[in-house]
């Protein structure tokens, strides 16, 4: 590694002007990365859901379904507006309680049920299926055309507006928190710097490594856009402590009296191997989430893992020819850091060592079980947006007049009538289900088929398949949703034994389920197995990795206890994602000190004494990385109206927070208490005393 530092220091000039032109077109490339807002198409292709969907786009289409409620409006202005709808690019078709029964009859005599599906209060309730799929810009655009038609008391919901409104969050939001935690970090970097241009240069590097990420992921077929909304700012957090371990090395063997070029090359040789052992610790992390059956695992996995590479290759590459161009900048803009001495902490916690062990098992048991006791949510509401937001307001006007839309589509084989007609009224007669929406539910079934419009026929009948909506009355993850969905399958497989299908939110969840739970465990074994095996190669210890990963093992047991404890949901993703997260990140810490004490019992220091000097010495790197870590995670948590980007802000806050503390307070006694197993468990080159 001297000898490519040499390399670099004498090819500055180019080395920097090569950044410069991957961070240009990393740039230029980061508009065309696509961003893919439907969680569904991260589920396993022989799903119920998957097979479901690839049958109705063949026999249907798979076009968005909009319910478009304009309030204090008569018949005949409900009429008019639904011409207007009809007649917009982008709208395929628009049903409404002309198409089901005759309004030139006076409502009293028509099926209160029908019509109150339609138009109940002075309001009317237009089904409208646009051209596009759920999720395609176009539909958005139609959204937006709709709105602009300025229609008084209008409101839109549907998970094509669900989509849009998430694409215009992730764009504000992206902003919104990077103008949070940029300016966070450099108060923190700037209270624990020890030079002016410090900060300044963590920031620089790094920043160079996100934009190469966020341009390179052009190289997938798309993104998801939870992976879009947190991979900058989870990069930033994740991998400052790097170029913290570089330059406080750095800055160490200048004050040891050696030049610029020499501490550059003594200071990468030293903390390389801190360096890489934390990096390959978070890659691991998150590379084993690309095994999940849940594909969103991989989408997370592979952006991130390529996004910590990055960050590694930038700090071992770019950053020692930068604090060798600023060498002079920055001995000019030397100070004293103002964060307090760990001399104090350290040797008070060897005072409590046994009371600090007592304490710790006492935890261990309570978070173990709770953890494994949490309530989880699978589906569409990790995605969609919370209620502060124009579209969650309508939806819930819309809700409020014509009951919850949460529907389930059933496609069973053409040409049943009298099947059909049994399996609507046995659906209609389930507590859950507030209708069916069937041809031989809107129409009568004696009549031809011609004689019905044809827009209703199309939207109901293929070649092969007739199309039942079953219109759900519940609309939250649990239990209750979990049995009517499984009522519905058992009428349709009653009906029509191993002939039908079933697609919608609430029948993915399932297939979400089942998918992830395996995974979850998948997910935690990898990176555990992963992590340790990195641990025990850098230190040549068997009893290092076993104590540093228990060690933040325990502090994610707590963090993912807390939400049992407090009788909160937790949105599984998150609980993925940060179960890898939080030990491949925060890890690091525990590296970073152990080196320390290694380094410091070599010089001949006892046990106690190599700790609390460990800690002296490291503890400002560990405390500012903790703090950062833990205000990116915070900032996300209160900024995102994404649940599942808060949650994983939320779980990052806390569990950066839990991994910091625990390193800092009970990995010294620990190591002290422990130095006999771990010399014994240790290969020792020549003359190494640990």
């Amino acid at each position: 590694m001297r000898k490519l530092t040499e390399w670099l220091l004498r090819h500055r000039t180019a080395t920097v002007v090569v950044f410069a032109l991957l961070t240009a077109g990393s740039l230029l490339l980061y508009p065309l990365v696509q961003v893919n807002y439907d969680l569904s198409e991260y589920l396993p292709q022989d799903s119920m859901t998957k097979r479901a969907m690839e049958e109705m786009e063949e026999s249907f289409g798979y076009d968005a379904v909009l319910r478009v409620m304009v309030e204090d409006v008569t018949l005949s202005e409900s009429l008019d507006i639904k011409e207007t709808l009809s007649q917009m690019e982008g709208v395929a078709s628009v049903l409404w309680l002309d198409d089901v029964a005759d309004i030139r009859q006076p409502l009293e005599t028509l099926d209160a049920g029908t019509v109150e599906q339609y138009y109940r209060d002075g309001a009317a309730l237009y089904q409208v299926t646009l051209t596009g799929g759920d999720y395609d810009t176009a539909s958005g655009d139609t959204i937006d055309a709709i709105r602009a038609l300025g229609i008084d008391g209008l409101s839109v919901a549907g998970n094509a507006e669900e989509a849009r409104n998430t694409r215009i969050l992730l764009d504000s939001e992206m902003l919104q928190i990077f103008a949070v935690v940029v300016p966070f970090c450099l108060l923190i970097l700037f209270l624990a710097s020890k030079s002016w241009v410090e900060p300044l240069l963590y920031l620089a590097v790094l920043f160079v490594a996100i934009f190469i990420n966020l341009g390179t992921n052009v190289c997938f077929s798309s993104v998801s856009f939870i992976t879009q909304a947190m991979a900058a700012v989870l990069q930033l957090a994740i991998s400052l402590d790097y170029s913290l371990f570089l330059f406080h090395r750095y800055l160490e063997e200048r004050d040891a009296g050696k030049d610029a070029r020499e501490a550059v090359l003594a200071a990468v040789q030293g903390s390389l191997n801190s360096i890489l052992a934390s990096a390959l610790t978070t890659i691991a992390g998150f590379l084993a989430m690309v095994l999940m059956q849940y594909s969103i695992g991989r989408d997370i996995g592979f952006v991130l893992a390529k996004g910590i590479t990055l960050s590694f290759l930038s700090v071992i590459l770019l950053m020692p020819v930068l604090i060798y161009l600023l060498r002079n900048v920055i001995d000019k803009t030397r100070h004293k850091p103002w964060m307090p001495s760990f001399a104090k902490l350290g040797r008070g916690a060897m005072k409590i060592r046994w009371v600090l062990v007592v304490v710790l098992v006492v935890l261990i048991v309570p978070a173990y079980l709770g953890q494994q006791q949490n309530v989880y949510l699978y589906g569409d509401s990790a995605g969609s947006a919370t209620a502060q937001t124009q579209t969650s307001q309508e939806r819930e006007a819309i809700e409020a007049k014509f009951g919850v839309y949460n529907p389930v589509v059933l496609l069973v084989p053409r040409g049943d009538t009298a099947g059909e007609i049994a399996l609507a009224q046995e659906l209609e007669a389930q507590p859950a289900v507030t209708s069916v929406q069937a041809l031989v539910t809107l129409a009568d079934p004696t009549l031809p088929r011609d004689m019905l419009p044809d827009a209703v026929v199309e939207q109901f009948e293929s070649d092969e398949y007739s199309r039942m909506i079953v219109q759900l009355n519940i609309a939250e993850e649990g239990t209750a949703l979990t049995q009517a969905v499984e009522d519905i399958e058992a009428a349709a497989e009653a009906y029509y034994p191993g002939q039908w299908l079933a697609v919608g939110t609430p029948t993915s969840l399932n297939d979400i389920r089942l998918s992830v739970e395996s995974d979850g465990t998948l997910v935690q074994i990898l990176s555990i197995l992963a992590v340790g095996i990195i641990v025990m190669l850098a230190f040549r210890s068997i009893v290092i990795p076993v104590l540093l990963v228990a060690l933040i093992q325990c502090a994610i047991w707590i963090n993912m206890s807390v939400p049992y404890f407090t009788g909160e949901p937790l949105i599984y993703i998150g609980y993925l994602v940060i179960s890898g997260l939080q030990l491949g990140a925060t890890i690091d810490y525990a590296i970073l000190l152990t080196n320390r004490y290694r380094d410091e019992r070599r010089l001949g220091q006892a046990p106690m004494d190599a700790a609390v000097s460990a800690l002296k010495v490291s503890g400002h790197s560990i405390l500012v990385s903790t703090l950062i870590l833990a205000g990116a995670g915070f900032s996300l948590s209160i900024i995102s109206n994404i649940p599942s980007v808060s949650i994983i802000g939320l779980l990052l806050c806390r569990g950066a927070l839990l991994s910091g503390g625990m390193v800092i307070v009970m990995l010294p006694p620990l190591l002290a208490l422990l130095d006999r197993v771990i010399r014994a468990g240790t290969i020792k080159r020549k003359g190494e005393i640990l």
